[in-house]
């Protein structure tokens, strides 16, 4: 009997209807993209930089190659060799950070007070024009920064290309709904304005008074309900939502056609969060995949979509105080010196972030795969033996995983309660043909397995045979 060991994070309200769960692993297709056919291990984090123990705000990374970083109330320029230098200091030290740029200048908001480093002479200063606006975030389209004036409907735009010039009359509302702007976002082109219910899309039309209008029919009743959660891509805009009818559906933008892309298990960890200000988004590439990273704010688990697969997973830190998972260490990805870097959750650091990676800095990296339930018409059967397949041989040459171990634990309550571990190995290195086939699992009318593994070693899990 073939299993459900390979598939998505999803597990229901009811244990007994559904207790899947994916966690530092992703689903990955076959060449034909029919049907999910193996799980891969997700990538290990390492230390690109660190600047000590600050809390990370804000990663940005410049067209001109520079990545910038903001932990505590410090902004760092980062080299390629990982090394961090102060250009100069925030008005604030708790928060997120929004970054955008023009061509010649990075501009920064934090909540308060902008900022702007000009990159031709290094230079840092605040915003001083007495018409700039309380602002949480900041985008930048055809010429002109934008930010919202917080708490209202308002937002404003800068002079061309410099962002420390703005006039009290450079402003425009989202009068469709009298509900707030929370974010503004540069989308393929077109001007984004993300209320708390509704959302508003408006674009340059060249009117030399003010250049944005809102576009014809660019109105959805589609709001934002964390800020800092939508990403902008090739795709569309991603972001957690909040209309009139509740909050935590993820939305795909593609033009003005929502796709809800989130599913109920996911909703459920998003209806949690107790203060959505403080999640925050990032999407990255590798391996061929695409994926939008949800996480911050008081979320258990870091939450993955996979573009590529249309699935989801979680990502965690495994605590070894607790021993439970927590959210993954790392936040605002991006792309720099051809790595993905991320910041540590909430120290100075920065990580190298890859598949080449099979710890999370000097921490364990566990996977762990929750099957779904296996049932014979609800009459006890007898699990005989269970096999799974996965890629053996990949044990390291010395210390932790010489002969990596895969354990397993079963349940026979819908997952509610387990038994074991009970032990296999999966090859040392060169061991190609090694297998793991776990005996004598008892009697049950529903069985539920999970597997883990925690040794440093590369993981691709194929399947589960179980012969009843």
């Amino acid at each position: 009997m073939k299993t459900g060991l390979v598939g998505p994070s999803y597990s229901e309200r009811s244990l007994s209807f559904d207790a899947q769960r994916t966690i530092n692993f992703y689903p990955e297709l076959n060449q034909s993209g029919k049907e999910i056919s193996a799980l891969y291990g997700t990538p290990g984090l390492s230390v690109f930089c660190d600047t000590g123990l600050s809390k990370s705000r804000g990663l940005f990374a410049s067209y001109n190659g520079r990545v910038f970083y903001v932990a505590g109330s410090v902004l760092y320029e980062v080299s390629s060799l990982g090394v961090a230098t102060v250009l100069g200091t925030l008005a604030s030290s708790l928060g997120l950070v929004s970054f955008a740029e023009n061509p010649t200048q990075l501009m920064l908001v934090d909540g308060t007070n902008g900022y702007i480093f000009t990159y031709s002479s290094n230079t840092f200063v605040q915003i001083s024009d007495l018409d700039f606006p309380v602002a949480n975030n900041v985008t930048f389209l055809d010429s002109y920064f934008i930010v919202n004036s917080s708490g209202t409907t308002q937002f404003f735009v800068s002079a061309v290309n410099d962002g420390t010039v703005w006039s009290a009359l450079d402003f425009a509302s989202a009068e469709s709904s009298p509900d707030k702007i929370l974010k503004v976002i540069a989308v393929n082109g077109e001007l984004w304005l993300l209320g708390e219910r509704t959302t508003e899309v408006w674009s340059n039309t060249g009117d030399p008074l003010f250049p944005f209008q809102r576009a014809s029919g660019g109105k959805i009743d589609i709001g934002i309900f964390a800020p800092e959660t939508a990403v902008s891509s090739a795709f569309g805009v991603i972001f957690v939502s909040r209309n009139a009818q509740g909050d935590g559906i993820v939305y795909q933008m593609n033009n003005l056609s929502p796709k809800r892309i989130s599913n109920p298990f996911i909703e459920r960890q998003i209806h949690k969060v107790m203060n959505p200000s403080l999640m925050s988004a990032y999407m990255y590439q590798e391996d061929g995949h695409t994926f939008y990273v949800l996480t911050g704010g008081d979320l258990e688990t870091s939450l993955v979509y996979d573009l590529t697969t249309d699935q989801w997973h979680e990502r965690a830190y495994s605590s070894p105080v607790t021993g439970f998972f927590e959210q993954h260490l790392g936040v605002f990805g991006i792309t720099g010196f051809n790595k993905t870097l991320v910041a540590h959750k909430d120290y100075g650091k920065i990580y190298d972030m890859s598949l080449e990676y099979t710890m999370d800095d000097t921490f364990e990296l566990i996977g762990e795969r929750v099957f779904g339930h296996l049932n014979e018409e609800n009459k006890p059967f007898s699990a005989d033996s269970l096999e799974i397949a996965f890629e053996a041989g990949v044990g390291t040459q010395t210390g932790q995983g010489l002969n990596p171990r895969m354990l397993l634990y079963v349940s026979k309550d819908d997952g509610r309660t387990w038994f074991g571990p009970l032990e296999g190995f999966m090859g040392k290195v060169g061991e190609y043909k090694k297998r793991v086939i776990f005996r004598r699992l008892g009697t049950a009318s529903t069985f539920t397995f999970r597997v883990r593994i925690a040794d440093p070693v590369k993981r691709c899990l194929i399947g589960g045979y179980l012969n009843a």
